[in-house]
């Protein structure tokens, strides 16, 4: 019996231990995330790469983390030299001396003297933002060649683009084009003012400015997206010659002169570009829906579409050729801000949809993109004959930003999807 009794005795003591030794576990385990070896951490890091502040914050947690974050060398290499951002110079020469080799992204939205700590780097710059003071930046800089510049923003405040130096004299390099509200030029050809031979994306943005050339006189060899957020897109799209041109995007802007009604240029012209995106301004005019259904006609060969739903009425009339006709290889639809307050744009898009289907051709893959969630919450029933019906003459249905009825469930059978998005209830 005692050796019994000292047998249960030691195994008390064992259970007590084990106990012990599980709560010990619990207080000092290693967080998941320290877990992690620098690599994949690192990884993390480079996520919030973007955010200038956010970098400062990680620092701060903990001595690891500090060391992880000084080794990599992107998270150091963007700048933003703007009056709300107090970075000393100093601060400046130790972010740029933690960047290494990597490439720069500079941001300019004043003139400040830490400008000239930058500087000595410019065979580093790759990404250039000027959205302020930019004709004061421009005399500073273009006296300098950049030969790694990539990418460049320039914000003209209603300047003109005559006082602008050639830019392939400073950025021999560069791909990546934004002109955002200048004045087009009127004393010498764009083609001598912006690199044309090396840019594979442009955009342009101006209010109630007319970028009027001679036709095909603009040579983009490279070039191959296009956005344009001006009044006429039509005399600038007459202009170009772009064999590489795979995307076009226009917004329609002011227009103070009518708008163009017929295009100088061949059918062939564009017909290279997959896809389009036609974007909404604050008014959609006549005007405006006329030269959307003129630019159904110059990019035929569309395949992928973005398309606003201030144009689906236009674009899907029931009666006779649609203008979206003319895209004969379409193979993908994404209407976009599509509200739900009436099931008109529905009935346009299932009428188009059931007019394919009848000639025997592909069905497409649709896409509902809605606008940003508002207080008024208007669901879809996805159970609706109406939807269905559209599901049955799509090879897929998307919805995004779009809110579902919750107690409705969407069936599969007919390939249709539900994209994940935090303003979905099902």
């Amino acid at each position: 019996m005692q050796l019994l009794q000292e047998l249960m005795d030691v195994r008390k003591a064992l259970a007590a231990q084990k106990v012990l030794l599980d709560e010990l576990v619990k207080t000092s385990a290693v967080p998941y995330i320290d877990r992690l070896p620098n690599e994949l951490l690192a990884e993390i890091f480079l996520l919030l790469k973007d955010d200038v502040d956010e970098r400062t914050s990680l620092a701060s947690v903990s001595r690891r983390w500090r060391a992880v974050l000084i080794s990599i060398p992107s998270m150091w290499s963007k700048f933003d030299l703007d009056a709300e951002y107090d970075c000393p110079a100093k601060l400046l020469e130790l972010y740029l001396k933690r960047s290494r080799r990597a490439p720069l992204t500079i941001l300019i939205g004043s003139i400040l003297p830490e400008l000239d700590v930058i500087l000595p780097h410019a065979n580093r710059w790759h990404t250039l933002r000027i959205v302020d003071y930019t004709s004061e930046t421009l005399e500073i800089i273009t006296h300098i060649t950049f030969p790694s510049l990539q990418h460049l923003l320039l914000y003209g405040g209603g300047l003109s683009l005559d006082d602008v130096l050639t830019m392939r004299s400073w950025a021999p390099a560069l791909k990546h084009l934004e002109l955002e509200e200048w004045e087009p030029p009127l004393r010498r050809p764009l083609c001598q003012i912006i690199p044309a031979e090396s840019l594979e994306e442009l955009s342009i943005t101006s209010g109630g400015h007319d970028w009027k050339f001679k036709q095909d006189s603009m040579h983009f060899p490279l070039l191959r997206r296009l956005e344009l957020h001006i009044g006429d897109p039509i005399p600038f799209l007459e202009a170009i010659v772009a064999p590489k041109l795979a995307s076009f995007c226009f917004t329609p802007d002011l227009h103070i002169e009518p708008i163009s009604k017929t295009f100088a240029g061949t059918r062939m012209k564009f017909n290279n570009v997959s896809h389009l995106a036609l974007s909404s301004a604050y008014v959609v005019d006549q005007e405006t829906l006329v030269l959307v259904e003129l630019l159904c006609q110059i990019f035929c060969g569309i395949r992928h579409a973005d398309v606003h739903m201030d144009y689906v009425s236009m674009l899907f009339t029931r009666f006779g050729q649609c203008p979206i006709d003319h895209w004969t290889c379409i193979e993908s639809l994404d209407i976009q801000s599509l509200t739900l307050g009436s099931a008109e744009p529905f009935r346009e898009l299932l009428s188009w949809f059931e007019k394919r289907r009848r000639f025997g051709q592909k069905k497409l893959h649709l896409k509902l993109t809605g606008q940003h969630v508002t207080d008024e919450l208007v669901m879809l029933n996805t159970s609706d004959t109406l939807f269905r019906k559209l599901q049955d003459c799509c090879a897929s249905v998307v919805l995004d930003c779009i809110l579902v009825s919750p107690e409705m469930y969407l069936p599969t059978s007919a390939g249709s999807l539900l994209s994940s998005c935090s303003a979905v209830n099902l």
